[in-house]
This record gives C-alpha cells, structure tokens and sequence, in this order.
C-alpha cells in the first residue's frame, strides 16, 4: 500500500514538473505571438539571429547557476567572474590563433579556480554558498577593476565575428546545442547530477545513502565557475571590447532566468529544457523592448519585477 502512495505521489511530482516546463514553452510562445504583432520587424531572419546570438552567454551563465541552485545554494560571484575574464582577455588576446586558445585556456582555469574557491568555502569553511559567493564576488570585482578601471581595448575581430555569427550564425546554434545536450546528460543520466538533487532534496539524507557531499560541492562549484568562463569568453566576444562592469547584470538575469525555468531556489528541482525556454523568454523581452525603444534602465525594472513573479510563484509551488 506504501509503495502504490509513493508511487502515486511521484507520478504527480512528475507529472506537475513536466506541466510546469510545458507553462514556460506557452509563455515563450504568447511573447513571440506579442512580438509578431507589436512590430514588423520581430519575426525577420535578421532580428531572429540577433536574439539567438545575443542570448548564447545568457544560456552558458544560466545552466552555470543552475547547478547551484539545483544543489540549494546560489552564486553571487557569476557576474565578477565574467568581468574578471573579459578584461583578462582583451588584454591577453592578440589576433593569432595561438594566442587566442592561450587566453581561452587561461580563462577557463582562472574560472574553474575561483569556482573551487566558491566550493572551498562552503565546504571547509563551513560558509553559506549566498554568503561565501558574496565574499569572492566582491574581491574579483576589485581585482577586476584594478586590472582595468574603464572601459578599454577590443577583441579581434575576426575571432569575434566567428564565434557570434560565424557559417551564417551555425557556430552559436551549435553551441547552444552542445551546451543544452550536454548539460542534460550530465544533469539526468550521470551519478553527479543526480548526486547534485539529492544535496539539495535533502542533504542529511543523500549523506547517509553513501553520497560524498563535500566532494559534490567541490565539483559543483567548480563546474560552475568554468560555466561562467565560457560564458565570460562568448559574452566577451560578443560585446567585442572590454568592460570591468560587464558582468554586472549577468547575477541576477541568471537567477531570473533558472527560477522562470522552476527551479526551486530550495533546491533539489530544477530543469535543464526549462532553463532553454526561459532564456528565449529573457531574450524577447529584451528585444521587443529595445524595438519599441524603452529607455534601458526600464528594463532593468521589468527584469526585476519577472524576478519577484517568479519567487513568487515558485513560493507557493513549494507550499503545495
């Protein structure tokens, strides 16, 4: 009899997990019907590929918070890590091939450490993942802006125009692919990933079935912060020049973003298709709003309000 309980009551979980991505896919489509009919413009092929190449980096930093939140922390030091690797980029880079997969690789690392430093601090430190992300994401702000205090230098071009538009906007697409393909993978058909919504469903009880997890911290964290890296390049790339305040609005769009998707900032739910759709939710409204010419800081306004909506909602999820 416990059994068919428990059984029924995980095929109702499923069940209002799948409708709530299902909510996320509808909501993306109403705002693309909004978009037909507020401007003639929305659905060209040209403004089409301006969303989709604008909003790869929102996706790589998205599935970068994803991880922690799945685990039931969040990361404040995404957006600092993405101004740390810009700036070292636009300084490092030169236009040679050699040089650019020497300022990749060292990007990546620099990402990967400061993400161990995240993992070291929760785990040894016995820090709270809001608390400890907090501390790093305002030391390598300050690194960052002693490295470059304004905004300064360019990327070459050609690496630029490859990677954010390159074989007619195939190289994005592909990587956009790539990242959703592997994160699900890794997410659902791995020991890590299910590791991660055991931490974060109940961490006293993913302990006692044998699960290591100070380790899955670790390589949580770490994972994340080499996310953030390549969004950092992309983002980088993308923007074409350096920044030291070009991480800035990434924190908090990434929280959106994963909360829009339904994950529960609890942790222990969360979803990789989910994070896809509502990073093409961002991605409209960003654009519907710069083709009806809204002032910038207006958006900044209605990112936070979707932000409130969405802890909002995801409130009384959990209360269900």
């Amino acid at each position: 009899m416990n059994d068919r309980l428990l059984t029924g009551k995980n095929l109702r979980m499923l069940y209002r997990r799948k409708s709530e991505v299902v909510v996320v896919y509808l909501v993306m489509l109403a705002l693309a019907i909004v978009g037909a009919f507020t401007s003639d413009v929305f659905f060209t092929a040209k403004n089409l590929r301006n969303i989709l190449s604008a909003n790869v980096g929102l996706l790589f930093i998205t599935f970068a918070q994803l991880v922690i939140i799945t685990l039931g922390g969040v990361d404040l030091s995404t957006g600092s890590i993405i101004s740390l690797v810009n700036v070292m980029a636009v300084t490092m880079m030169k236009d040679s091939v050699s040089s650019l997969l020497l300022t990749v690789l060292l990007c990546l690392l620099t990402g990967f450490v400061i993400g161990l430093l995240n993992g070291l601090l929760v785990v040894k430190g016995d820090m709270q993942p809001i608390i400890a992300t907090l501390a790093t994401q305002t030391v390598f702000a300050g690194v960052t802006l002693l490295i470059m205090s304004a905004p300064d230098g360019t990327l070459p071009y050609r690496f630029c125009k490859f990677i954010t538009k390159g074989r007619g906007y195939l190289f994005p697409v592909l990587l956009m692919i790539l990242i959703t393909a592997g994160m699900w993978l890794l997410m659902y058909r791995t020991n890590f990933g299910r590791n991660l919504f055991a931490i974060g469903g109940n961490e006293q009880a993913a302990e006692c079935t044998g699960i290591n997890v100070g380790r899955t911290k670790l390589m949580a964290f770490a994972f994340s912060g080499l996310l953030s890296a390549l969004a950092a390049l992309y983002i980088s790339f993308y923007s074409t020049s350096g920044n030291p305040l070009l991480g800035s609005p990434y924190t908090q769009r990434s929280i959106t973003t994963v909360v829009v998707a339904g994950a529960s900032l609890s942790g222990g739910k969360s979803s990789v298709i989910g994070c896809l759709a509502a990073v093409a939710i961002m991605g409209i409204i960003n654009n519907l709003l710069n083709l009806m010419q809204v002032y910038s800081y207006y958006q900044f306004v209605i990112q936070g309000v979707i932000l409130i909506v969405a802890l909002a909602v995801s409130a009384m999820r959990a209360k269900k």
